[in-house]
């Protein structure tokens, strides 16, 4: 089941590579959902000026704390992200100041910009599945003084819930809090009608939800963990010889849950890599193979975080309420989204690398994009 398509090559554009002409698509963004009351002239720092600098952050990994980005703002340079040097005391009452719900806004508008930029998918899968979303969740380990974000009595974490849409490769819809949310009540809020959710086992858990799906005109694929009981309601269907090729071993309409009244769904099972998955859907008119190629595109939720975690500065929080941990994360979907649509795809590890090189005056413009043709011809 395991298998990851390759990118599509980067397309950058010169004008499109200084990190400054992403800022300025980011505030041209921001300020068309910033009514002009917001803004109190009378403060030292603007919501303009703060969210600007923590989405300079994410593309700077020389800054590795709220008081050094502070420092980096004396720099004359710095006059194209804030209009004025900014203190440590007014950078962090701003996360009290101003509300991240527009960060939210600015995430959507860039989404609906980055749709189809960089398609992913088999045409078959996209053909059967257009609205295909993927639900997960990950977290960012937070400090001791964030009480707020307590996981247990000795762990605290972040949680980032995300809908992820497959072929367009950006995000759709999120939640943020503390690590003890659950994902699964997260998804059951956000759930949409006429979107097409794949989830892994924890999202198989409630049958009953499960059971509510069709009526609310929503489809699901979910793994089932291999201790549900199952009751077979008919014979299994015949499996043509693509289905076999993706082992296939069993596809069949099957109660789930032994208290009887749960749902019937199409339970299709699966054999790779020596481990079996139960895949269980409403969606009777997928051949059994596509079921299969559409639960491997879970795995590209998993990828997204894994790229931002790694290839984003995002691990140190430059404000630690439940406000301004919104604000960064909010900043992470931002720069993801700026760099898609900046390159036409996500950049690897090393045109990320050659990118920090040009934006601290390491390399030219010449040898960046050099570097960047090389990395395309692998």
């Amino acid at each position: 089941m395991d298998g990851a398509v390759a990118e599509p090559p980067l397309h950058f554009v010169q004008e499109d590579l200084r990190h400054w002409r992403l800022l300025d698509h980011f505030r041209k963004t921001l300020l068309a959902h910033l009514p002009p009351q917001e803004e109190a002239p009378h403060r030292q720092l603007s919501q303009e000026s703060y969210l600007s600098l923590f989405l300079f952050r994410m593309f700077n990994p020389i800054i590795t704390s709220m008081r050094g980005l502070c420092a980096a703002t004396h720099f004359v340079k710095m006059r194209e992200v804030c209009s004025r040097p900014v203190a440590a005391s007014s950078f962090s009452e701003a996360q009290h100041l101003y509300a991240p719900e527009v960060l939210a806004r600015v995430v959507k508008d860039l989404a609906r910009q980055a749709a189809g930029v960089a398609p992913f998918g088999q045409e078959q899968a996209r053909e059967a599945a257009a609205a295909l979303t993927v639900v997960d969740g990950s977290l960012w380990r937070a400090v001791n003084r964030m009480v707020w974000a307590s996981q247990d009595r000795k762990r605290k974490a972040v949680r980032l819930d995300l809908h992820f849409s497959v072929f367009d490769q950006v995000p759709v819809d999120w939640s943020i809090g503390p690590a003890k949310n659950s994902e699964l009540k997260e998804w059951k809020k956000k759930a949409k009608r006429g979107a097409f959710y794949v989830g892994d086992r924890l999202y198989g858990a409630d049958l009953l939800y499960l059971k509510t799906l069709p009526k609310q005109g929503i489809d699901a694929l979910v793994r089932l963990r291999e201790n549900v009981i199952r009751t077979p309601q008919g014979p299994a269907k015949a499996l043509s010889p693509e289905d076999l090729a993706a082992g296939v071993t069993c596809d069949q309409e099957q109660e789930l849950g032994g208290a009887g009244g749960g749902p019937v769904w199409r339970v299709v099972q699966i054999e790779s890599g020596g481990k079996t998955f139960l895949l269980a859907t409403n969606r009777r008119d997928l051949p059994a193979h596509v079921i299969g190629l559409i639960y491997r595109y879970r795995w590209q939720i998993e990828l997204f975080f894994k790229w931002v975690k790694t290839m984003l500065p995002c691990r140190h929080w430059l404000a630690e309420s439940p406000e301004g941990a919104s604000i960064q994360l909010y900043c992470v979907l931002i720069a993801a989204l700026l760099l898609m649509l900046a390159g036409r795809g996500r950049p690897t590890k090393r045109e990320m690398e050659a990118l920090w090189f040009y934006w601290s005056g390491m390399a030219t413009e010449e040898e960046l994009l050099a570097r960047l043709a090389a990395q395309k011809r692998k």
